[in-house]
């Protein structure tokens, strides 16, 4: 079988040469892009792995390679070729290979046994319902715009802009994984560009039942992933082209591999662990929220443990760590840190964390309440206090304030003022107490040095020393986005693993000890109570599984009726919530579309001629206008209006009632529709458009190149503005160029340099005595200062200048320029020798009709 391995690398790159899209080429992609390259390296280097740590392995490294050489090329001058990326991948899939061509046949991962259906028969069913949650009408939602704007800088970079990946405030994994894919695949649409984040989420599921199995066995684990697959952040994010699914799987593997590497001190797991913590980083900083984890149990010299190969001493592995994490994250935030954008993203942080402590808890108990029903959230929550009770309660010094902090913080959770003294907030208090006490016991417990905390299926590791690394990794991102982050909205997401496996450990804590059974049964209050069976137990958890698979088959597949865009009639009526309304924030991959596709097909056909305004937030409608002009002052040629919304836009809607008329609509099988308004008196009438074929044909047409943002405009033009900035070119539309119309301009600029200040632009139609009409401002409606430009970059600048009843008809000079606010001093345009030549440039001359 010597040639299996390579024929499936040949047939992956054949499929290649299938049409763009389609699916036997996609799977080829996703083959070269999420599993094959580090197939090889795994089974070198962790060929005595169990078959499901050795495939999680497996796509690791082949999520890590594809993402560090679509990093590292795209700094290369000019747009990404495929090939580049391809003979890259290849030769990262073979060189295990061809490093040990006298034993070409790799090393086989541990083999499955029949004897082990029973105990993975749960995590398999586990896995297939999570498939299905996952995938089952992936195609139906368009792209929200955080997942627009990875997008359009995955075509920005596959294009050749050379800064797209540092113009963002946050790490390139999101934006990475879909060049890659896009580059292989030849096209690009909504499923496609989520497979890899879709897979992700379902290896998450695996790497927690790993650590639960790590814990106390089979059981337990399938217990954790059972928990951690039926959340409803981690099913909206395995939709949708977003970095938390990369995190919590890398961030979640990091911690297995630290705890591997803990076990047995082979260099080869914490090396491994560095580079999954890294690249977790690299999508977004949320990832080191389980540094203090991870660090606890690097630094721990693990007393009591089983005699174990190596050195004791932390340090080789520390050091290990450190230089396979810095070796993952340098290349792109060592060049990053260096940017201008650094600065900018350091204020944006600093903005969202605040300087003050505050209670974000009813934020905490809306938004989970909302993704994963009111019985998710009770019942994890009860199972993550039983656990936290059964660390404690062995302690009698621990127990009244154990019990006063419980009974504070069930108070709190919902009221805070009473602990808010002055200007702080202390809230806190009550967490922190609780989880200070799980430490502290955690830390002097009498069985550490000898026993497992559970009494069956020993974990390889003695459990405090699991535990106590388990409760930083809770404790960590809990405390912080509840009550120190002023603005956390779904970053609570970050618990999620933690609060499973602290979940499946609470509830088989009742188990054992309601039968008296194990360490923590006694003077446990529970000691007493009679056997749970486990039929009962099992019967109580399959309830629990069918409740919350209905819950999110509702929010996240069924279109019909739509849970969030619908709310409350969408939810279903015997799913309680204390919540009348959504929160007003924080929506990731829900169920809406809203058939923007049909108006993108539009505006490529040419019917569509002409700037826009909408309802829906200019990041969506940039990617499926593929950057049409969205005009800034509210009298565009069109208006574009859906029913189903991500973030609403405030319209005007007397003026559109009443200067505007409807032209065309796209209805969707679900009787929503898209509105298209022209400005009177019109000269279209696209009546009612099928949405379907007009997708499919905006789809064939989805090549990086389409959604750039580089147009240089339909006119050329060469106007040197103080060896600062760069006219390029501009669009004119003259079609309303008559008294009481308005003429759209838009504007390409180019930096040359870093520029100082804030130049604001002036369009001006010039009459005898000074302006007749004009639209001065702030560069792309008063959202992008000249002093963020980069040199090089290319600016689409979007003016309209309205023009005045009274103005008498003729024909006025076009003329442009830019400005100082504050002194009005006008930038000098320079002739060829570098000379000032005036202080504006005439683009053209524009006839006013009668």
């Amino acid at each position: 079988m010597a040639w299996l391995y390579p024929a499936i690398l040949l047939t992956a790159n054949l499929a290649l040469l299938l049409p763009p899209a389609s699916p036997l080429r996609v799977a080829g992609a996703l083959l070269l892009t999420g599993l094959l390259p580090g197939l090889g390296w795994t089974q070198r280097f962790f060929p005595d792995q169990p078959p499901l740590l050795h495939w999680t392995l497996a796509a690791a490294l082949s999520f890590s390679f594809t993402l560090l050489t679509t990093l590292l090329l795209s700094y290369l001058p000019g747009s990404l070729p495929s090939w580049s990326l391809l003979v890259t991948l290849n030769l990262l899939a073979l060189l295990p290979l061809l490093l040990h061509w006298r034993n070409l046949q790799p090393s086989s991962p541990s083999t499955f046994q029949p004897s082990n259906l029973p105990t993975l028969f749960p995590l398999l069913l586990i896995l297939l319902i999570a498939l299905l949650l996952r995938t089952i009408n992936l195609d139906y939602s368009e792209f929200q715009g955080d997942e627009a704007l990875a997008l359009i800088t995955a075509a920005e970079a596959l294009e050749g802009h050379e800064d797209a990946l540092f113009l963002r405030s946050k790490g390139p994994s999101e934006v990475l994984l879909p060049m890659a894919l896009w580059r292989l695949s030849g096209l690009i649409n909504e499923p496609i560009a989520r497979l890899p984040f879709t897979a992700a989420a379902l290896l998450a599921i695996v790497t927690v039942y790993l650590i639960g199995q790590k814990m106390g066995g089979s059981r337990l684990g399938w217990l954790a992933a059972g928990f951690f697959a039926f959340n409803g952040f981690m099913v909206a994010f395995g939709r949708i082209v977003q970095y938390q699914a990369l995190v919590i799987w890398f961030s979640a593997l990091a911690f297995l591999l630290t705890l591997l590497w803990h076990e047995t001190r082979q260099s080869r797991y914490v090396i491994l662990a560095g580079l999954s913590l890294g690249l977790g980083l690299l999508a977004h900083y949320d990832a080191i929220l389980v540094a203090p984890a991870i660090g606890w149990l690097l630094l721990s010299r693990g007393s009591g443990v089983a005699k174990k190969p190596g050195p004791r001493s932390p340090v080789p592995g520390l050091t290990l760590f450190i230089l396979s994490f810095l070796l993952t994250t340098l290349p792109f935030y060592l060049p990053f840190a260096l940017d201008p954008q650094a600065n900018r993203t350091g204020d944006y942080v600093g903005g969202r964390i605040g300087s003050e402590l505050r209670n974000n808890l009813p934020d905490f108990f809306h938004f989970n309440t909302f993704y994963s029903s009111s019985y998710y959230l009770i019942v994890t929550g009860l199972l993550v206090l039983a656990a936290l009770i059964g660390v404690v309660w062995p302690f009698r010094w621990s127990r009244w304030p154990g019990l006063v902090a419980l009974g504070t913080l069930l108070l709190v959770s919902f009221n805070s003022a009473w602990l808010t003294a002055g200007q702080f907030n202390l809230s806190i208090l009550p967490f922190a107490v609780l989880f200070a006490l799980g430490f502290l016991a955690l830390l002097v417990h009498p069985i550490s040095q000898s026993k497992p905390l559970l009494s069956s299926s020993p974990p390889l590791l003695p459990t405090p020393y699991f535990l106590l690394p388990l409760l930083l990794w809770l404790a960590v991102p809990f405390l912080g986005y509840n009550f120190i982050v002023a603005l956390g909205l779904t970053h609570i997401y970050t618990i999620v693993p933690a609060w499973s496996l602290l979940a499946a450990l609470g509830w088989y804590i009742i188990e054992q000890k309601s039968s008296g059974v194990g360490e923590l049964g006694r003077n446990h209050p529970c000691s007493s109570a009679p056997p749970l069976p486990r039929l009962i137990s099992n019967g109580l958890l399959a309830i629990l599984a069918v409740l919350s698979t209905l819950f999110l088959w509702n929010a996240f597949i069924r279109h019909d009726v739509e849970y969030w865009q619908d709310y409350p009639a969408g939810n279903l009526p015997f799913y309680w919530t204390p919540y009348a309304e959504p929160p007003s924030a924080g929506f990731f991959g829900f169920a809406h579309r809203a058939g923007w596709k049909t108006i993108g097909q539009k505006i490529l056909s040419g019917e569509l001629a002409g700037d826009y305004g909408s309802n829906e937030e200019p990041d969506v409608t940039t990617w499926y206008t593929r950057g049409a002009p969205r005009a800034c002052d509210p009298q565009p040629e069109f208006y574009f209006l859906a029913d189903d919304l991500i973030d609403p836009v405030k319209l005007p809607s007397d003026l559109i009632a009443s200067a505007y008329e409807q032209i065309g609509r796209v209805t969707l099988p679900n009787q929503k529709q898209l509105r298209i308004m022209q400005l009177q008196p019109s000269t279209l009438n696209l009546g009612d458009l099928a949405d379907a074929p007009l997708a499919v044909a905006f789809d064939q047409t989805a090549t990086p190149a389409a959604f750039a943002r580089s147009a240089r405009g339909a006119i050329a033009v060469e106007a040197n503005f103080g060896n600062l900035i760069r006219l390029i070119g501009y669009d004119l539309d003259t079609r309303r160029a008559y008294p009481g119309g308005r003429i759209p301009v838009t504007l390409y600029w180019q930096a040359l340099a870093p520029i100082p200040a804030s130049y604001q632009v002036f369009t001006h139609l010039e009459g005898q005595s000074g302006p007749v009409a004009q639209a001065d401002g702030v560069p792309v409606c008063w959202t992008y200062p000249t002093e963020v430009w980069r040199p090089g970059q290319i600016i689409a600048d979007q003016h309209a200048i309205p023009l005045k009843p009274e103005t008498p008809p003729g024909d006025y000079p076009l003329q442009v320029g830019l400005y100082l606010p504050d002194t009005f001093g006008r930038l000098d345009v320079l002739d060829e020798a570098g000379n000032p030549a005036g202080n504006s440039i005439t683009l053209t001359q524009v006839r006013l009709l009668k």
